[in-house]
């Protein structure tokens, strides 16, 4: 599965985010920018009303245009606007919002694991419940020989559908929940994969779990030691009801810590990993331990069984659970889909990875939420 490396650095919380993931090509097409050029524009994923445990709404969609680099244009600016009041949601021309662009495409069809191909756009917004819109449009802005091309449209409504509610796939003190809700540095929603033809984000709303103690700490003497991470060796449980659809073992970890990973595939990032069916899609654990793993394919398994321990093999550069809901298997024809864990306990927060550890002064209770991105929880 796609990269899961914990990036060390920080990031301020802005209140709206887009993602833009973009991807290049040769520039060709006629001279005119103005004339015989058409770009269709359209919604590949609808956004849905997500609670986080922060009292936020997140909306994490995509929309997909043509290959405009391919008729000789550039990207200048890409808007999402309220219908309703034509408020402009986020923009990559308004510096008064934080933004990520980065152009970033994996092929599954081929090796290496990564290759830039048409533009796809990753939209996430975080906004206090009274400012969620009932509809969403967009604005893509070209510029081609000094002269710009508007494409309006690829209106969507926002679903409130039911978002499905699973068990905890940890249990215990201080969790912390990282590359979850959307930040400009998610890498989640960022990495796009290209299966026969059709794009998809299949790791939207995944994330990677770890665990501190009291005063902050990840690990215990030397870091670079798989085993002195307090994550490391946690028991993962099953979240729901199901059957298991496929593990994979054998994988060693990454060790030493930090140093740079055994080389991996598309097919083989997650590491030891198991993939369980359950009624709303298909969930995946990945960097368990080796030899670890207590299912096969085809267990019947229960909510709350044993299925294995947390580790660092495949694409992990330190001790982590990365957990995800996905609408298909194997993952990379599928879309990422929300979840809410039926129960936690919210602690307090570090901000941002490696962060201070700051305690709630009162503990709170969530139920039926997201967590929120570097949140710490009690698990159960």
């Amino acid at each position: 599965m796609k990269t899961r490396n914990f990036h060390l650095y920080s990031v301020f919380l802005t209140s709206i985010i887009i993602f833009l993931v973009l991807s290049c090509s040769e520039n060709s097409g006629p001279s005119d920018p103005l004339e015989g050029d058409s770009i269709e524009m359209n919604i590949t994923f609808a956004p849905i009303e997500v609670k986080s445990t922060d009292g936020k709404i997140n909306l994490l969609y995509s929309v997909q245009t043509e290959d405009f680099e391919t008729k000789g244009y550039t990207l200048k600016d890409f808007q999402a606007i309220n219908s309703a009041n034509n408020t402009i949601l986020c923009s990559i021309a308004d510096t008064t919002k934080y933004l990520l662009i980065t152009k970033t495409n994996i092929l599954a069809d081929d090796y290496p694991m990564r290759d830039y191909s048409n533009f796809r756009i990753s939209v996430g917004l975080v906004l206090d419940p009274e400012q969620v819109p009932q509809k969403i449009k967009h604005k893509l802005i070209v510029v081609k020989d000094g002269q710009e091309k508007t494409i309006e449209g690829a209106e969507t409504n926002v679903s409130r559908e039911q978002i499905p509610v699973i068990s905890s796939p940890l249990k215990g003190e201080r969790f912390m929940c990282n590359n979850t809700t959307v930040i400009s540095n998610n890498i989640h929603p960022v990495y796009q994969m290209k299966y026969r033809g059709i794009t998809r984000v299949p790791e939207r709303f995944c994330a990677d779990w770890i665990k501190i103690d009291e005063n902050g700490n990840y690990f215990t003497g030397d870091y670079h030691v798989c085993e002195n991470w307090y994550v490391y060796g946690e028991n993962v449980y099953a979240v729901a009801d199901g059957q298991v659809v496929s593990v994979k073992d054998g994988y060693a970890d990454q060790s030493p810590v930090f140093t740079q990973p055994i080389p991996t595939t598309l097919f083989d990032g997650d590491g030891n990993s198991v993939v369980i069916h359950i009624n709303s899609g298909y969930v995946t654990y990945g960097h368990l331990i080796p030899n670890s793993i207590l299912v096969r394919p085809g267990q019947i398994v229960k909510n709350g069984d044993v299925i294995g321990k947390v580790g660092n093999s495949g694409d992990s550069d330190a001790p982590h659970l990365h957990f995800g809901l996905h609408t298909d298997f194997p993952y990379y024809i599928s879309e990422g889909l929300p979840y809410y864990i039926d129960s936690v306990e919210k602690l307090g927060s570090t901000g941002f990875l490696f962060g201070p550890y700051t305690k709630l002064a009162t503990t709170e209770i969530h139920y039926n939420e997201l967590v929120e991105n570097f949140g710490v929880y009690n698990l159960k």
